[in-house]
């Protein structure tokens, strides 16, 4: 299989122009996965000439703006990514990679991770390990047993799972599948709007029968939430990537990292 029908890097834009730090991290990861074919997606009204200019390897994929934009924000992206009709657009690759504009590549592995034959590889969200043992542990399935809602998702099941979609590999014929396989369960997340049901939620803890890697291996992939337990679980190595980095509580971890920060 070639390296174009392999995989193809899929960046969302929902407006037409970036900040400073997001001009950085795009024109980074634009070179480290110099290697692979790009989309650049957008909603239908928004127009994305300035950037594509600047990029024009790139491919401009426009999508509804009830998919992608300001119109429904969140929730179109949610629906997007939860959609059969969103993975058929790709069907000529057999991966896609979704790397947002608050990701961070520092190299590119790319490849080795499509050959791992995975369907689904992103930023875990770890366990601190004092809560794997005796007390907390127990304490942890308790708060769980008893606190999470009737028909809800506690934080608690994040924990120990396959992760964060801003900097995600997926595979298209699988997600494509799931969300077949899988409607009635994204009805009821598309019609919810916290947090907790989110499209990386879902694919996080729905679609049990996708094939994702341990925690400590997709730790060799990226990071998301609390860096500094995933550096220190990952043999205090960098990942291949981040997300997130931005963010107030990880940009102090992140700064002796990424320029510029």
């Amino acid at each position: 299989m070639c390296m174009g029908t392999m995989v193809k890097v899929i960046v969302p834009f929902y407006k037409d122009t970036l900040n400073q730090w997001e001009s950085e991290a795009l024109a980074n990861n634009m070179c480290v996965l110099a290697a692979y074919p790009v989309v650049f997606l957008k909603p239908e009204g928004l127009d994305l000439s300035a950037i594509a200019r600047r990029y024009p390897r790139a491919e401009v994929m426009s999508v509804s703006d009830d998919w992608l934009g300001t119109r429904r924000g969140i929730a179109g992206y949610n629906e997007m990514m939860m959609s059969a009709d969103f993975y058929a657009l790709f069907a000529d690759t057999e991966y896609i990679l979704i790397c947002h504009t608050d990701a961070w590549l520092f190299r590119d592995e790319l490849a080795e991770w499509c050959h791992a034959g995975y369907d689904h590889v992103a930023a875990p969200w770890p366990l601190r390990p004092r809560y794997q043992h005796f007390p907390l542990k127990q304490w942890l399935a308790l708060k769980h047993r008893f606190c999470t809602p009737v028909h809800g998702i506690s934080r608690l099941q994040m924990y120990g799972r396959i992760g964060n979609g801003g900097l995600s590999l997926r595979r298209v014929s699988a997600f494509r599948e799931a969300c077949v396989r899988h409607a009635a369960e994204i009805d009821g997340f598309n019609r919810l709007t916290d947090t907790m049901h989110n499209e990386d939620i879902f694919w996080a803890l729905v679609p049990t029968e996708l094939k994702v890697p341990a925690v400590e291996e997709a730790l060799r992939f990226a990071f998301d939430l609390k860096p500094r337990v995933c550096w220190r679980l990952n043999g205090r190595q960098l990942p291949m990537g981040c997300h997130g980095y931005r963010h107030k509580s990880r940009v102090g971890f992140w700064r002796k990292f990424i320029p510029g920060i």
